[in-house]
């Protein structure tokens, strides 16, 4: 399922076994049991993915708490803030926004959409929730990783990246300057469930010009920890 994607949304079982890099025979009977439950059909010799893909999706966020009982703690923070607020997950090196909520006057360049992915490294989010993790598994992943140069600002060094990854972890948040894109600023906290652990990011993104970092840090970084400490009462 994850061969498929905005660039190869229907596929033949020779270009399946391609990308996967599986036998034809093997990648044929995958593609047949997709098939067989649903999650894929058959137009003449292209297969592609079923909306029903997304029940497994779905069905991840409900069971660690991250589905609508989110919602009205979102709609409320980004009320009181007057600034867009985002829930997003760890996905290896990327982060994964999985729920938002915005002011319907306030635009911004850089929309968050559910599903949309950041690379972790140069993210707020990606840098609150890697200090979740340890540090082993941080080194490892860096060193797997290609960390691209965004803006002007972007981080790339990795002794840099790993000190800032540490901060968020002492700090218990992360605040990103036009890394991501010139304009851009990100706040993130951690979101623990009830066990203590951290499961996903709690973020805030504004315009630089608008809502420079002090300000953030002052008026809004307060409001986005005790948010975080309330989401963590319906996170499983």
């Amino acid at each position: 399922m994850e061969a498929f994607g905005p660039d190869c949304r229907s596929m033949s079982v020779a270009e399946a076994a391609q990308r996967v890099g599986l036998d034809r025979a093997v990648t044929r009977r995958l593609l047949r049991t997709l098939v067989d439950l649903g999650f894929a059909r058959i137009n003449g010799k292209q297969f592609e993915l079923t909306s029903k893909v997304l029940k497994l999706g779905y069905s991840y966020l409900a069971s660690v708490g991250l589905d609508t009982s989110l919602k009205p703690y979102l709609d409320e923070l980004s009320q009181a803030i007057g600034e867009t607020v985002s829930v997003s997950v760890l996905d290896g090196a990327e982060v994964v926004f999985v729920a938002r909520a915005d002011v319907p006057s306030r635009r911004m360049a850089y929309v968050v959409a559910m599903g949309m992915r950041l690379p972790a490294f140069t993210s707020a989010s990606g840098r609150v929730l890697l200090a979740g993790q340890t540090d082993a598994h941080v080194q490892t992943l860096l060193a797997t990783t290609t960390v691209r140069k965004l803006t002007r600002r972007t981080i790339t060094n990795p002794r840099e990246l790993l000190r800032l990854i540490g901060k968020a972890r002492s700090d218990g948040y992360a605040l990103n300057v036009e890394e991501l894109e010139d304009g851009l600023i990100g706040l993130s906290v951690p979101l623990r469930n009830r066990a203590g652990v951290v499961v996903a990011s709690l973020n805030a993104n504004a315009n630089a010009q608008r809502t420079p970092g002090d300000r953030l840090l002052v008026r809004i970084l307060p409001r986005l920890k005790a948010a975080a400490a309330r989401m963590s009462d319906v996170l499983l």
